[in-house]
């Protein structure tokens, strides 16, 4: 009866080492992304058959951006990202899918801050809609933005295209569709949070 309450009490001490660790580990993760609320379009066209993993992805900001760092990105700063995957489909009913990321902004002074980026949402070019201006019928979103934000935008506002995205994923959003594959046109209005990584406050300080 002793034997199996030192062996207990010496499995309970193992699990507490092993574990001890991974909760160090993520502890030491950011709990709380300082995100904010931005708009941008994307500066060319990406489409399922024709892109290709690594491909350049770029958008321009269409209004100034205030960081919560606080860290100003004006309008006109180039968000930088690629291609991250690609799934053509086929006729047989398979599929499309595109992941981007975006994980710098390039200012026009020629500075390049790393960033979170997400996609809050994604809407057809500005150019085609002819009442109440130019980006008037985007969404409002609030300026901080959840750190554990996720976004389920259905087919409709693109079409046959859905886009899925969440803060606590590694790309800033994908793109789905389930028929004729995904075709997004340069101007493609893009909303997203997005927050300065942590190793660009020594590009912000020179600033």
């Amino acid at each position: 009866m002793k034997m199996n309450r030192l062996r207990s009490y010496a499995v309970g001490i193992a699990a507490v080492l092993i574990s001890a660790p991974i909760y160090a580990s993520m502890q030491a993760q950011p709990q709380h992304l300082k995100l904010v609320s931005a708009n941008a379009e994307l500066t060319q066209g990406l489409n399922s058959k024709s892109s290709r993993q690594g491909q350049t992805v770029t958008a321009k900001l269409t209004a100034n951006v205030t960081t919560a760092g606080p860290m100003e990105l004006p309008k006109g700063t180039m968000l930088m990202g690629a291609v991250e995957q690609v799934q053509p489909g086929n006729a047989n009913g398979s599929k499309s899918e595109i992941s981007i990321v975006f994980n710098e902004a390039r200012l026009k002074d020629g500075r390049e801050i790393p960033i979170k980026a997400t996609l809050l949402g994604a809407y057809p070019p500005a150019a085609v809609y002819t009442l109440g201006g130019v980006g008037s019928y985007l969404p409002i979103q609030p300026r901080l933005i959840p750190s554990d934000q996720s976004v389920i935008q259905d087919p409709g506002t693109l079409g046959n295209i859905a886009m899925h995205s969440a803060v606590q994923s590694d790309v800033s959003g994908t793109f789905l569709s389930k028929k004729n594959g995904i075709k997004l046109s340069q101007g493609t209005q893009l909303q997203l949070a997005i927050a300065p990584e942590s190793s660009s406050s020594s590009s912000a300080s020179g600033s």
